[in-house]
């Protein structure tokens, strides 16, 4: 009982396929070569070369391309696709690295910022104004004397070396440079 119905289910198989194939082959002849077309080539070919050409069918197996159609479609849209992301990766790359450094600028301009804040709290101290208008201008408070010493008898080791009259010392608050720069040219005539 299973031989007969394999065998039959194998014979309604074939039978299917033939019939598939004979429509094929009907519908292949009459999309590929309509009636006017074959006529034109019978008469091509019985006439001067007298050589015989077979005719394609659906029944004969035409081999597969090598490099289908769709494939070098996909290609060139694969092709378009990195055409239009390379440049935005290239600019992403590049715009990332320029925030970096933006934000190493901006910790760096935070920090200088967090300083300058720290020297005018103390510039808002009095004591410290007092301080550096002593040292930096040489103001005095009223009632107090100042007094400026001249030439000391042994020279301090922090003393910079020896210069001429022409140069001006930059490691001094500019009241002390002018002052030094008198006292030098003074002592040179």
């Amino acid at each position: 009982m299973p031989n007969r119905r394999a065998s039959s289910a194998q014979t309604k198989a074939r039978a299917a396929q033939a019939r598939r194939l004979a429509e094929r082959e009907q519908v292949s002849s009459e999309i590929r070569t309509p009636a006017d077309i074959t006529a034109r080539r019978k008469k091509r070919s019985s006439g001067a070369s007298g050589s015989t050409k077979t005719p394609v069918s659906a029944a004969t197996v035409v081999p597969e391309r090598t490099f289908p159609g769709r494939m070098i479609v996909l290609s060139i849209v694969v092709l378009v696709v990195i055409s239009f992301l390379v440049p935005t990766v290239n600019s992403f790359f590049q715009q990332r690295s320029e925030m970096n450094e933006l934000q190493t600028q901006i910790a760096a301009e935070q920090e200088e910022q967090a300083q300058l804040q720290s020297e005018l709290v103390r510039w808002d101290d009095p004591d410290f104004v007092r301080q550096q208008a002593r040292e930096r201008i040489n103001l005095v408070m009223p009632g107090e004397r100042r007094y400026q010493v001249m030439g000391e008898s042994e020279p301090s080791p922090e003393q910079a070396p020896e210069l001429d009259s022409e140069e001006v010392r930059h490691d001094l608050p500019w009241a002390e440079a002018l002052w030094d720069s008198l006292v030098r040219s003074a002592a040179e005539d």
